[in-house]
């Protein structure tokens, strides 16, 4: 029983086989058309509305017009002509044995004398096509197929698809050059006298791609940007002949004294040059030729607007070829002045200077500012290129880029460096521009204001504007503020328990608020800005002229892990308000004289005001007038 069913499965299993296999097996369609071979090197379009008849060669793996001009074959239209003549033997046909059986000619179909005519083949086989006058109905035209000796009745559609105009019949492009495949270029500008030829020259910008870079090979040895040299060879690789025309050499630019502009495209095992020569009435368009091709058309002028300032448009503008990452030191000088700033653990920063005794000083920089200056640095790009030889040495006075230039030199991390002197000050037309120099490079360029604006030898000016913060683990006591004068205490606020909240509720909300700035400041002090004086314990300096300490303000601190009852502090000193908003501080640790911020000034003298009446009210008070 078990036989029989397993026999019984198998035999299942081979029917459903062969039903799926026969489902799915394709089927042989019917033929439609016996086609027709089409693989011609050669095609010719005559007609009596064309002046002259297209033909297209296919030399050199490609396809070409040679009439009624000398130029590259659109081959999407050759293409398609191609696919229209293989189809032709689907269409309606009938021998031209039958025709004349019926008593009827071929000059009945206008194929007599046709309207176009269609060769195409080899030079050992040629087939063609004649195109006479509309069947009587629906949009059809006759069409004569001489070496099937038989007529076709095709589309109307299907003879306008193959005898397309000259302007979907030729190429667009001027260059048939790949864009990804040009490996050098070049551009030839006449200079000089160009109406006497003795006289004229040529200036010859080339540039050659070498590991992956574009450089500048002539007239300069230098590195291009790649940006703009991207955008150069695009719009010369997609640059289209606008018109054919027939003007004459002397019309076009193209004379025996002539003296055209001249693009050179190289590319693998080939070069194109493009001429261009004299503008077209209206000024729109250039008329052009390709070398060894006879052939005028002409090109969008705006393309070329550029050409003579093409050496600075294309060359590289990224004068510090450097990481701002990876910078670890920066050296200003300018003449005997010089600092410098380094960066220690957690990115930080420090200035390193000189006092005016000529001792080293070192403070922490303003981190905000090293970042402007190295973003500024890395960024320098010439706005102008001055000169590429070396300066003389009265050029380099010229330029201001003598010993007492601002110099200013960048450390990387690998030790390496790069350095840049900024000189003098001009105008490049409505613009104010820096003569700068590259160390290691002859070159001197025209720079924007920026970077001298940010770059200086003043220690302050690179100094953080928060002078001194209290330890992290800090507890506060109290915070005192004394009248230098009279030694009295002008205010004092008791923390309990680390906390100044209780002792804030106390005050006023005027006062409260005044408090809060000071004792904030006493944790993080921030100035406005630094005095050029050091610091003196009885005045300050500033614009040469003392200002008499008046003020104190003390912040008492403690240090968990310190001995018991054992209180640290910080003290600074302030001078009198000198207006609304100037008023002066120093510090002894740090050492330091500066300008305050606006609120610390404001808060300041919210304690000390009602103790520094105006001299006025200690005046005696007036006698009245006698007899009254």
């Amino acid at each position: 029983m078990r036989f029989r069913i397993t026999v019984f499965l198998l035999l299942a299993n081979i029917v459903l086989f062969l039903l799926i296999w026969h489902l799915e097996s394709p089927r042989v369609s019917e033929k439609v058309g016996s086609g027709r071979s089409v693989a011609f090197t050669e095609l010719e379009i005559s007609g009596k509305n064309l002046d002259k008849p297209r033909i297209l060669k296919f030399e050199n793996n490609k396809w070409r017009i040679v009439s009624p001009i000398d130029w590259n074959a659109n081959l999407f239209a050759v293409n398609r002509i191609r696919n229209q003549i293989e189809f032709l033997d689907r269409e309606t046909s009938f021998s031209v044995d039958e025709i004349k059986s019926r008593g009827h000619t071929l000059a009945d179909y206008g194929l007599d004398d046709p309207v176009f005519t269609l060769k195409y083949g080899t030079p050992a086989s040629e087939n063609t096509l004649k195109i006479g006058k509309s069947a009587p109905s629906g949009d059809r035209v006759y069409m004569l197929d001489e070496k099937g000796d038989k007529v076709i009745v095709v589309d109307k559609e299907f003879v306008d698809g193959l005898i397309v105009d000259m302007e979907r019949l030729r190429s667009q492009s001027v260059f048939d050059i790949p864009r990804f495949e040009v490996s050098a270029f070049s551009v030839r500008i006449p200079v000089g006298d160009i109406s006497s030829p003795e006289k004229a020259g040529f200036r010859r910008i080339g540039l050659v791609k070498d590991g992956g870079k574009w450089k500048f090979e002539t007239p300069i040895t230098a590195s291009a940007d790649p940006r703009e040299v991207d955008a150069f060879l695009n719009e010369m690789c997609q640059m289209s002949a606008r018109s054919f025309g027939r003007e004459s050499g002397d019309e076009s630019g193209f004379d025996v004294s002539a003296l055209p502009v001249s693009i050179t495209l190289e590319g693998t095992n080939r070069r194109q040059i493009l001429l261009v020569g004299a503008r077209t009435k209206d000024g729109k368009r250039f008329y052009a030729k390709l070398d060894g091709n006879p052939t005028i058309f002409t090109i969008d002028a705006e393309r070329f607007e550029n050409l003579p300032n093409l050496q600075t448009l294309l060359r590289d503008k990224n004068m510090m070829a450097f990481n701002s990452a990876d910078t670890v030191g920066v050296d200003i000088s300018a003449g005997p002045d010089a600092l410098s700033l380094r960066k220690i653990k957690n990115g930080m920063w420090d200035v390193i200077g000189k006092a005016k005794n000529g001792d080293s000083i070192t403070a922490s920089a303003d981190l905000s500012l090293v970042a402007s200056l190295l973003s500024k640095l890395e960024g320098t790009s010439a706005r102008q290129f001055v000169s590429d030889v070396a300066p003389s040495a009265e050029a380099l006075e010229r330029y201001g880029l003598g010993r007492g230039s601002l110099h200013i030199v960048a450390t990387q991390a690998d030790q390496s460096t790069r350095g840049i002197k900024i000189g003098s000050s001009y105008k490049n037309g409505g613009e104010t521009l820096y003569y700068a120099s590259v160390d290691g490079n002859p070159a001197v360029y025209g720079i924007s204001r920026e970077l001298c604006g940010l770059a200086s030898v003043d220690f302050s000016r690179y100094r953080s504007r928060i002078l001194c913060s209290m330890p992290e683990k800090a507890v506060p006591l109290k915070l005192v503020i004394a009248d230098l004068d009279s030694g009295g205490v002008l205010f004092e606020i008791t923390a309990a328990g680390g906390s100044f909240d209780s002792a804030l509720k106390s005050l006023s909300p005027r006062g409260a608020e005044a408090a809060k700035v000071l004792l904030s400041s006493a944790e993080r002090f921030v100035v406005d800005s630094y005095l050029d004086s050091p610091f003196d314990k009885s005045f300050a300096l500033a614009g040469g002229k003392k200002e008499p300490w008046a003020y104190s303000m003390e912040i008492f601190y403690e240090l968990p892990g310190t001995a018991a009852n054992v209180a640290e502090s910080r003290k600074w000193l302030f001078t009198r308000r000198l207006s609304g908003s100037l008023q002066y501080g120093g510090s002894e640790n740090p050492p330091a004289e500066f300008s305050l911020p606006q609120n610390f000034v404001d808060a300041l003298f919210e304690f000390t005001q009602q103790r520094n009446p105006p001299e006025s009210l200690n005046n005696a008070a007036p006698v009245a007038p006698a007899g009254r």
